[in-house]
């Protein structure tokens, strides 16, 4: 009896390895979608200072998320993003608008609301810029957002 016991407990310590090492690795990236500015979607908007922006969006990962950077920057000097040409600005921005978050995340699927208030001291263009990891480093494509400050 003790021995049948012993053979058990092998059988199912061996049988635990091997469904640990058939675990599969994740190689999948988060996907940003339903990006809205005030509600409506779209990657460039014209925008007045003193404007308040609610930018919502949407982070899903087969497994869990990790964190999420947004954040504003100017965009003047023409620089792209990925899938993007550079475009060298027509005015240059005067003012300054500089804005970065960063959140943990947690489960698989995220949707927020981060609010932005245009200063009043700025004017050209910005890009409000996503960007997304899973607990396993994947990176998410970038979302960006063009901002037209007039």
């Amino acid at each position: 009896m003790k021995n049948q016991f012993f053979k058990t407990l092998v059988l199912f310590f061996v049988g635990a390895a091997f469904l640990q090492s058939c675990k599969q690795e994740d190689t999948t990236a988060p996907l940003i979608s339903s990006v809205s500015v005030n509600d409506t979607l779209g990657q460039d908007f014209a925008v007045t200072p003193g404007d308040s922006l609610y930018v919502k969006f949407t982070i899903t990962d087969e497994n869990m998320l990790s964190q999420f950077r947004a954040s504003i920057h100017d965009a003047a000097d023409g620089h792209a993003h990925e899938g993007e040409a550079d475009t060298a600005a027509v005015v240059p921005n005067t003012g300054l608008w500089v804005d970065t978050r960063v959140q943990t995340l947690s489960g698989t699927t995220i949707t927020k609301t981060l609010l932005y208030v245009v200063p009043d001291t700025i004017q050209g263009v910005w890009h409000w810029e996503l960007q997304a990891i899973d607990e396993s480093g994947n990176a998410a494509e970038e979302f960006v957002v063009e901002f037209d400050v007039q």
